[in-house]
């Protein structure tokens, strides 16, 4: 299950995106976090530091699992940065993403049953005035995501359709 927070709120509130991030955190049980390291002026791994400083002490490095008492479920921090200098508490995003070809064993290792249509894939919370999360809301399975056009990128990519993702990049 995806769940989602507005990276909008920590460039107009920090201290309101930290507690978004705490009760998203709890009320989603997450086994992985996953955030952009720096953008529109907003250091989100910093907020991610002071939420869960445990990542500011751990080093995936010294090869032991990351476990924090605060989140117990949460074992891997991952942020889209190029470096680990000032982030050794959390994973690389690209270090997660190896075609190893296991993917079909860890499947079924893990017990997560087959995967189809129906399979649960975006969770959206219910948000406050604030937008701070305070429960699970919604769920969207595969298809719905799909007929829902939720992710209206990912549509255009499964469709094999040409579109233009505004946004800053490398322009050549």
């Amino acid at each position: 299950m995806l769940y989602n927070l507005d990276p909008g709120l920590a460039q107009t509130d920090p201290v309101k995106a930290k507690e978004a991030l705490h009760n998203a955190l709890e009320i989603s049980e997450a086994t992985c976090l996953f955030t952009q390291d720096v953008g529109s002026d907003v250091n989100y791994t910093k907020l991610v530091k002071e939420v869960i400083p445990e990542t500011r002490i751990f080093n995936f490095a010294d090869g032991m699992p990351f476990f924090t008492p605060r989140y117990p479920n949460l074992r891997f921090p991952i942020h889209t940065g190029f470096d680990q200098v000032g982030k050794e508490g959390m994973l690389l995003l690209k270090h997660m993403l190896v075609p190893s070809g296991e993917l079909s064993n860890l499947l079924e290792a893990s017990n997560a049953g087959p995967l189809d249509g129906s399979t649960p894939l975006l969770g959206e919370f219910v948000l406050d005035k604030d937008g701070i999360p305070q429960e699970k809301g919604t769920l969207h399975s595969n298809d719905t995501v799909i007929k829902e056009n939720v992710w209206p990128e990912l549509k255009s990519i499964l469709a094999k359709e040409y579109t233009e993702v505004d946004g800053v990049g490398v322009v050549f």
